[in-house]
């Protein structure tokens, strides 16, 4: 069973920006070896503080730690070598979409702040679990990667919304209901909660969706359709 929620731990991380569902984004951009700025950006819309970057010579695990102009930003750690104006992009938290078995252990609702590890150990407001899905006929164990759209708002509602829609190809699958998770680490690792057996913060729930019933497909397509993103009907809004 599920109850179709925002997660009452995601409302709480909104307002530390342990979340951000903007959109990948590219800019042409230089940088001196061994600097951390990346100059001569055309713009900076659409990027913020805590975004992944990526690119030749960009060092891995490199993220914004400001953003200084209209025109430049600075990493968080050192380029590994020149950058001639090429292509930098700009990546924000990845989320997925955990499917839930039929007839769970528990019920899954607004208190569940944690993914935990799919597939293994007692289902618990920490954990999925064995409540999940069954790794097999298409799904993998983790759940559906979403694409995010950047959060926009109507009138004084700020929504967002992931596109396309997820779907299982060649899929062999009973579920329902869905858990929206950021597979990104936000909040570190000393958040109180144990995640899995290192207790790292990764996996931090956003919303549960119950299907209305069992939701089932045998060896073809099944698509999760998410509803128009509008003020009303967005998959995730705040009013």
């Amino acid at each position: 069973m599920a109850t179709t929620a925002v997660c009452t731990s995601a409302k709480q991380e909104l307002l530390q920006s342990a979340a951000c569902f903007n959109a990948a984004i590219s800019y042409t951009a230089s940088g001196v070896n061994g600097a951390f700025t990346l100059t001569g950006l055309s713009s900076t819309a659409g990027i913020t503080v805590g975004m992944a970057a990526s690119g030749s010579n960009v060092a891995a695990g490199a993220v914004v730690a400001s953003i200084d102009s209209a025109s430049q930003v600075t990493l968080s750690k050192a380029h590994t070598n020149t950058i001639t104006t090429q292509s930098i992009t700009f990546t924000a938290d990845m989320f997925k979409l955990a499917l839930v078995k039929v007839s769970p252990g528990r019920t899954f609702d607004g208190t569940q702040t944690n993914i935990g590890t799919p597939g293994t150990g007692s289902p618990t407001a920490t954990n999925l679990g064995t409540d999940e899905v069954a790794a097999t006929g298409g799904y993998t164990s983790g759940g559906l990667a979403l694409t995010n759209v950047t959060p926009t708002t109507s009138s004084t509602t700020a929504l967002t919304d992931f596109t396309p829609d997820p779907s299982i190809t060649s899929a062999t699958v009973s579920t329902t209901a869905g858990i929206i998770y950021n597979n990104s680490v936000r909040l570190g690792h000393a958040n109180g909660i144990a995640a899995n057996a290192s207790g790292s913060a990764i996996g931090r729930t956003v919303s549960v969706h119950d299907f209305g019933g069992t939701q089932t497909v045998t060896a073809g397509t099944i698509t999760f359709v998410f509803p128009t993103p509008d003020a009303s009907n967005a998959i995730l809004r705040v009013a």
